[in-house]
């Protein structure tokens, strides 16, 4: 009876470390597909739809920018000035996509608004330096750097900084601590949790016609969120260890966080924020501009939502773009200093 027990013994061992094997192997996958820079437009799952829209308007007066982050990375972009004084648009573009795929259509409609524009690549992206992408955490980096430089522009009115974040770059819109010259957030389909839309992506690799492995994670569909959720944490704790910093992003949770520091020191007030969605989009569900606009109202955020019928991720503007810039225009003016206003085209 010892030997067969003993024989059991084995054979579980075997399989646990076979199990866990495979699922480190798929999580240092993972960390690899998502970590890595890209410095072209990658047409895969994170695709905005954003058509484009011409020429950037001639009055604006143009000029490349390059600046550093607090850990050292380089970072490019260009500022679009009007000619005189005005509020600043900051454009954090999505994953795996660049500043130039957003020019045109951002610069023809905020020259409409009469506002400064300041487009920039995340790191790992575009023109920027070959860093390490994270999703979220890391690029809070490059959003601060982006505000400072752009506050130091002559034609930025002092605290009247309005960031325009579309996917990956709407969350790190919300990630940010308070700073006295953001004035609003725009965010456009961002995640509450970015452990949520991993484990959607590693299900969707999984399962992909196209790959060896789909035949046999198929048929174990009914484990398919164990499994998902085991190679996240995984690869969570190879991010960590491997780069020094956590992976897994909460904007939900920065939310309370922030507006917890918003109390502490009254200078850094919580920015209003405008929530847009798609109610069809298929890479971040709707389920996750819900959770965030459940935990804003929760903590008395000031915020908005735009909630698109019909619209896939980051696609609003495509499916209706005179009620995109309706609703971004109409939240810029409940919510400005009436100062600002009058810089705002009418």
């Amino acid at each position: 009876m010892s030997r067969w027990w003993h024989w059991i013994l084995n054979v579980i061992t075997m399989l646990g470390v076979l199990v866990m094997g495979s699922l480190s192997l798929f999580a240092f996958i993972l960390i690899h597909a998502i970590s890595r820079p890209y410095n072209h437009y990658d047409p895969g799952l994170f695709v905005p739809q954003l058509p484009t829209a011409g020429a950037i308007p001639p009055h604006f007066i143009q000029r490349p920018l390059v600046f550093k982050t607090v850990d050292g990375v380089v970072l490019r972009g260009d500022f679009l000035a009007q000619l005189h004084p005005a509020p600043t648009i900051i454009i954090c573009h999505g994953y795996h996509i660049s500043r130039d795929y957003l020019r045109s259509t951002t610069a023809y409609v905020y020259s409409m608004f009469g506002c400064n524009l300041l487009l920039f690549d995340f790191r790992g992206h575009g023109q920027s330096d070959s860093a390490t992408i994270s999703l979220g955490n890391a690029e809070v980096r490059d959003l601060q750097a982006a505000i400072t430089v752009a506050s130091q522009q002559p034609e930025t009115l002092p605290g009247t900084v309005i960031l325009h974040g579309f996917s990956m770059g709407a969350a790190v819109a919300l990630l940010l601590p308070p700073r006295p010259e953001v004035a609003a957030i725009i965010a456009d389909s961002p995640y509450a949790r970015l452990d949520d839309i991993l484990r959607r992506f590693v299900v969707c690799r999984l399962t992909e016609k196209n790959t060896w492995w789909s035949p046999l994670f198929q048929r174990l569909h009914v484990m398919m969120p164990a499994v998902s959720w085991a190679i996240v944490e995984i690869g969570a704790c190879v991010f960590r260890v491997r780069f020094g910093y956590p992976l897994i992003a909460r904007p939900d949770r920065c939310l309370e966080r922030w507006m917890a520091l918003s109390n502490a020191l009254p200078p850094y007030t919580s920015p209003p924020i405008l929530l847009i969605h798609g109610e069809q989009d298929s890479v971040i569900p709707m389920d996750e501009a819900r959770s965030l606009e459940v935990q804003a109202r929760a903590l008395k955020f000031e915020v908005e939502t735009y909630y698109a019928k019909g619209a896939e991720h980051c696609g609003a503007y495509e499916h209706d773009p005179q009620r995109y810039i309706q609703v971004v225009q109409q939240f810029l003016l409940r919510h400005l200093d009436p100062n600002v206003l009058r810089y705002l085209a009418a």
